[in-house]
């Protein structure tokens, strides 16, 4: 498991880095385990070997340097993967001083394709390890020539932080995007990431291009802005199925749509607002990007702006008006918080983060709908009432 998560996050962290200077689109296990296509034809394919063998190292016999030579040699012999494509074999474990995968290094000062070409052959004809043969023969099965060629394409990278330490690498990839929110950067990117790998897993395609990477990241640095907050996207599609209204029927904010006559549709938005702006904001304060002070101070401003519309509306009323009269009134202020827009910060724009703050706030029976909610309220939960929160 662990190897499968390097596996998709290298190409993540691969994908950014290649971002700066070329054009691309990045697949996960289609013809390596991370490959990237430029103009459609194959330019770098990625074998990636995580161990959690704090020793292990590519020496000329290791069984993931000839796996992966025989996963190449497949590739080449079927035309899926050209000559001229980069392979990389990128790994946590060392490449020994002298070894095969030492002369392969990324570096082009230390390379040494002629000197790692004998060594694999050396290995390939002395070894007597059966589970290698295919590989081993595959590989003899090149004239002199054809495994220079080979492995003039092959580049190693070798001791590689491991899968939970690329986290480090993706933080300093991304340092433009927040200088203070690095590690939420990375989580909002690597949270997009899984479930786009998981799509074109599930739903092959043509692969993730650089374009919509690059989007992503924008994005995310326009969302941690100062003038602005990240907003999470399975919030922002969540909508509260009709059958689970009643697990809401005894909550405060609940019966004060009620209170007014709110249709059951109104009633299921309300609870879709609550919960969606109650978890966004709980997110906001776990990851510090908005304090309890913040908080208080919106919903302060947003108490002050219902003040004047229930004023306003309970002006209106007249004396001794009748039931239906006062709950057309709270319908009316119902649906000023409906449509209200005080955002919490200029550049967040979601309607329900103001909306749903407003049923919170319902929630703690500070504001209400009905011209006469408080003692409505009190009538039904007591004195104490019965806020809380899911």
């Amino acid at each position: 498991m662990v190897g499968y998560l390097y596996q998709v996050r290298l190409g993540l962290l691969w994908a950014i880095r290649r971002s700066r200077t070329s054009d691309f689109t990045v697949s996960i296990e289609t013809l390596d385990d991370v490959s990237f296509e430029v103009g459609g034809q194959p330019d770098a394919v990625l074998q990636t070997k995580h161990s959690l063998n704090a020793a292990a190292n590519l020496t000329d016999l290791s069984p993931e340097v000839w796996k992966t030579l025989r996963i190449w040699l497949v590739g080449l012999a079927s035309g899926e993967i050209p000559p001229e494509t980069a392979r990389f074999l990128i790994s946590t474990a060392d490449a020994p001083a002298g070894s095969a995968c030492a002369a392969l290094c990324v570096e082009e000062a230390g390379r040494d394709v002629a000197e790692a070409a004998k060594r694999l052959k050396h290995a390939a004809t002395s070894s007597t390890n059966n589970e290698l043969k295919d590989a081993f023969e595959a590989f003899l099965g090149l004239d002199e020539v054809e495994r220079e060629a080979l492995l003039a394409r092959v580049y190693v990278v070798p001791s590689q932080p491991d899968a939970a330490a690329i986290e480090a690498q993706l933080q300093s990839e991304l340092y433009h995007v927040s200088l203070h929110h690095q590690a939420q950067s990375v989580q909002m990117l690597e949270g997009w990431w899984y479930r786009r790998v998981l799509h074109e897993l599930v739903h092959p395609g043509i692969g993730i291009p650089r374009a919509e990477i690059d989007a992503q990241i924008t994005e995310i640095q326009e969302s941690l802005k100062p003038d602005s907050l990240p907003i999470d996207s399975e919030l922002d599609a969540l909508m509260v199925a009709l059958d689970q209204l009643p697990e809401f029927a005894n909550r405060p904010f609940y019966k004060q749509v009620e209170l007014v006559g709110g249709s059951q549709l109104r009633i299921r938005n309300a609870i879709t607002s609550y919960l969606q702006a109650f978890r966004q904001r709980s997110a906001w304060t776990r990851d510090d990007l908005l304090f309890d002070a913040d908080l208080q101070k919106y919903d302060q401003r947003l108490h002050t702006e219902w003040e004047l519309q229930f004023a306003q509306a309970c002006d209106e009323l007249g004396t001794s008006p009748s039931e239906e009269v006062m709950a057309r009134a709270g319908r009316a202020i119902l649906k000023w918080a409906e449509d209200a827009h005080v955002p919490i910060r200029s550049g967040v724009n979601v309607p329900w983060v103001c909306r749903g703050s407003l049923h919170m706030l319902a929630e703690d029976q500070r504001l209400g709908w009905h011209p006469d909610f408080r003692a409505r309220l009190q009538a039904i939960f007591g004195e104490a009432g019965e806020g809380g929160a899911t």
